[in-house]
């Protein structure tokens, strides 16, 4: 059981670690107090990759580290270090998304804690720091003023005797409901999982519901001391997503419970719950989501959106207590027969976004593997949620951000364009990041498309469905097609039927295809206009 004591002279703990599958725990310990804990595979002489955690809170102390675990490993590779990562090599990886949130080293998955306070926008995603893989898991944390450019910050709550991090959320209890408030600002309050038995310090622990606070803006978090708030009820119960109703002046809590089953707790205080009411989502699991919507942007027509992980929906009516279906189960990213609907998973709706805003902003983490980086997985664009009035019944759509737009650095338009059979006409703008606007007139054709990039998005009348690559979404017939496309490194999202249909499609692009075509076969077909952005890179050398 190989062991060093090091005293921390830098801010950052600089791990060198190997691809493959993890060796053991590496343990780091304050006397006897164990402080953190990480399933790890750590190189050997040389490395793969390194990655890094922020211990500037024991600066100047001697820290003992110590590796338990079947491979004899030496510990002669960690050190301290005051920058993390080398500035000329972050955000500049062949792999790495460009305006797509992605942590710095380590893996990302679920975005957690979603709050706005005093000009910003907060993440929190489930993190591991110690590889690009998942595991460890820990709250990652980064902030944005506009919901493209972020800034990555130190992590938020760390795994205890209680469990791993897992999925939660967060709110700002400005009436200071809690009594944790301590300072001017109000108090932001973050419920979530701990999902005991993933680490050797919380061997035999069942997944219960925790609470954590910050008095600063959401910059560092104390968790409750009477932690758990809501103990185990069944299985892996987890995922927490915290509310305010203002009719029934109480906090909500949807929280995932086993198979499809649901649960929605309430509280006065987010310290004590009383369970509620019980729901059922027919083929969805974990991560929900409970929030209302005007329809067709009419506040006298309120509806409310009970949502899960893998985009399905349910429209209905909320009083507090009980949430009621008013139509069958939807998705926002429909599935095929034979192919899942996409990449997006596990999507979380910011909490205390301003009035006078008055949008509903989702994101989602996106499941895309980056295979040689030394991080892992990325985030959707946040997107705007609306509620719509359709043939169907009243459907969810999704758009982008408007402020994705500021990223725009030219423009191509053009209308009018007719595609023959067999057609393919240039796009007269193409480039590595995109952002495209195209509506076609199907004519007598049996599919049209567009191709961005050597990836075909194209819609097949004759099978109702609409293809992005690998991935298929059914569309019913019709006569015309809309479809939003941004275009990144490793994925494509894209937009259809005025954004009922949202897939984020994962795929790893071609660093020297940067053209883009329109076609059409089986007849003729009519672009009504097209519209193609070349994009800047959200990030900043040295952010």
């Amino acid at each position: 059981m190989p062991n060093r004591t090091i005293k921390v002279d830098g801010r950052y703990l600089i791990m060198p670690v190997e691809w493959g599958e993890t060796t053991g725990w590496l343990s780091i310990r304050q006397g006897t107090t164990v402080l953190r804990e990480l399933d790890i595979r750590l190189g050997q002489g040389t490395s793969d990759y390194e990655v890094f955690l922020d211990l500037d809170d024991f600066q100047g102390s001697e820290l003992t580290f110590e590796h338990t675990g079947t491979a004899d490993i030496s510990l002669s590779g960690l050190r301290f270090t005051d920058q993390p990562v080398d500035p000329i090599e972050l955000y500049q990886e062949p792999l790495r998304s460009q305006f797509h949130f992605s942590s710095r080293r380590g893996w990302n998955n679920d975005p957690n804690g979603l709050f706005y306070y005093d000009g910003e926008y907060h993440l929190f995603y489930q993190h591991n720091p110690a590889g690009s893989d998942w595991g460890n898991m820990h709250w990652g944390s980064a902030v944005s003023t506009d919901l493209v450019h972020w800034q990555e910050r130190p992590i938020a709550l760390y795994p205890d005797k209680l469990g791993a991090m897992w999925s939660g959320s967060a709110v700002v209890d400005h009436h200071n409901t809690a009594g944790l408030q301590t300072g001017k600002d109000p108090a932001v309050v973050a419920i979530y999982t701990a999902a005991g038995g993933h680490s050797p310090m919380s061997e035999g622990e069942p997944f219960t519901q925790c609470l954590a606070y910050s008095n600063d803006r959401g910059r560092t978090w104390d968790k409750y001391d009477g932690n758990p708030v809501l103990g185990h009820h069944v299985g892996g119960n987890r995922d927490p997503k915290i509310i305010w109703h203002p009719e029934t002046e109480r906090w909500i809590m949807p929280l995932y419970m086993a198979k499809n089953d649901y649960a929605i707790f309430g509280s006065q205080n987010l310290l004590e719950w009383e369970h509620l009411s019980d729901l059922k989502l027919p083929r969805t699991t974990e991560c929900p989501d409970l929030f209302p919507l005007p329809v067709d942007g009419d506040e006298n027509d309120i509806r409310w959106v009970f949502w899960a992980a893998n985009t399905s929906y349910y429209v209905g009516s909320f009083d507090g207590r009980t949430f009621v279906p008013e139509q069958e189960i939807k998705m926002l990213q429909p599935e095929s027969p034979r192919f899942a609907g996409g990449s997006a998973y596990a999507a979380q709706t910011w909490s205390d976004i301003p009035a006078e805003d008055g949008r509903r902003i989702q994101i989602s983490w996106m499941r895309q593997s980056t295979p040689g980086m030394p991080f892992g997985q990325l985030m959707t664009i946040p997107q705007t949620l609306q509620l719509t009035n359709k043939d169907n019944g009243v459907s969810l759509s999704a758009a982008p951000v408007v402020e994705l737009e500021k990223l725009r650095q030219e423009t191509w338009q053009s209308e009018g364009i007719e595609l023959g059979p067999g057609s393919k006409v240039e796009a007269g703008l193409g480039g590595e990041l995109l952002d495209i606007e195209v509506e076609i007139e199907l004519g007598n054709a049996s599919a049209v498309g567009i191709v961005a990039r050597g990836i075909p998005v194209w819609y097949d009348k004759r099978l109702g469905t609409l293809l992005i690559g690998k991935y298929m979404a059914q569309m019913p017939p019709r006569d015309s097609i809309n479809l939003r496309i941004l275009v990144d490194r490793v994925s494509l999202e894209v937009y259809a039927d005025g954004g009922t249909i949202a897939v984020a499609a994962g795929v790893v692009l071609r660093p020297d295809d940067h053209g883009v075509y329109m076609f059409a076969s089986g007849g003729s077909a009519l672009v009504n206009n097209v519209k193609v952005s070349r994009l800047r890179s959200a990030w900043q050398v040295g952010d």
